[in-house]
């Protein structure tokens, strides 16, 4: 069974991912207030050692939890009733596989993985496109679906988004300079002044350390000429919960804050994005635990 996270057992955010993943993992797929309760006066590392504290902390987690199935809405795999058990929605999670995925990929240090980054751009990109009901390209490097040198991929990206020139700077060497993810919604006409929307991803747990890198403006700025649309807006996604005393703080830094539940929200409802690489891997970590 999932190990408690020891490092902070006061933690509400990270003990809800424990209930959560604990009723993945279970064989009748549930979790309980009870098996929280258990599991925190088990540990009883001076953290949680008074009776009130330990309550506190469990009315704290299904907060928390109350909040995630609003948040994510169709996309969140879980249901819970006033007993306090928390249930894994037909007992199949694949239905809702972004947000399993996010849960897993937060719960493990991201060194441990390779290929999880990239599942995760491809999950954000998906969320961004649904939320803006547009289009969008994966940019970050290495790319997949884009040509893999920077040079050529910022002239197919011009020629895709209907925008300005590259601009050639030789002595510059970039992969993506901070942009894993472009969105845009056209018009009919297919004329540039459109909204746009220019994405970074943090799937480690230092997130938080890259909310101020990408500068949509002098991003423009030093690698497109002719651009005539309003500066992009900024967005970060993040597998992550965040702590709701934090959110307006993050947010400013941000610009459209994608959390786990925004990402599960959006991109749970793309019929067409191919899953199974993202349901193989979130499968292969759990099998693991």
């Amino acid at each position: 069974m999932v190990d408690l996270p020891y490092d902070d057992l006061t933690d509400a955010l990270r003990l809800a991912d424990w209930l959560e993943l604990y009723a993945l993992l279970s064989p009748d797929k549930n979790s309980s207030r009870g098996d929280l309760e258990s599991a925190l006066r088990t540990a009883s590392l001076h953290e949680l050692d008074e009776f009130e504290e330990i309550e506190t902390k469990i009315l704290d987690v299904f907060t928390e939890i109350e909040q995630r199935a609003k948040s994510a809405g169709d996309g969140y795999p879980f249901e819970f009733d006033y007993q306090g058990i928390l249930s894994l929605r037909k007992h199949n999670w694949e239905c809702c596989a972004e947000y399993v995925f996010c849960l897993c990929l937060s719960y493990l240090p991201l060194s441990n993985t390779r290929s999880a980054p990239k599942l995760f751009e491809a999950v954000s990109r998906i969320a961004l496109e649904r939320y803006l009901a547009g289009r969008s390209v994966g940019f970050g490097a290495p790319r997949h679906d884009m040509p893999s040198s920077f040079e050529d991929a910022m002239k197919e990206l011009c020629g895709r988004m209907g925008e300005g020139e590259f601009r050639l700077q030789s002595t510059l060497n970039r992969q993506d300079d901070t942009v894993d993810l472009i969105a845009w919604k056209d018009f009919a006409d297919g004329h540039p002044s459109k909204v746009m929307i220019f994405g970074q991803c943090g799937a480690g747990r230092n997130w938080n350390e890259k909310l101020g890198d990408l500068q949509p403006e002098e991003w423009l700025r030093q690698w497109i000429t002719g651009f005539v649309s309003p500066i992009p807006l900024k967005s970060f996604f993040t597998p992550y919960r965040i702590d709701p005393d934090r959110w307006d703080f993050y947010g400013r830094k941000a610009g459209i804050l994608f959390d786990r539940c925004r990402i599960a929200y959006w991109a749970s409802r793309y019929s067409n994005f191919d899953r199974r690489p993202i349901i193989d891997w979130t499968q292969a970590f759990l099998s693991q635990l």
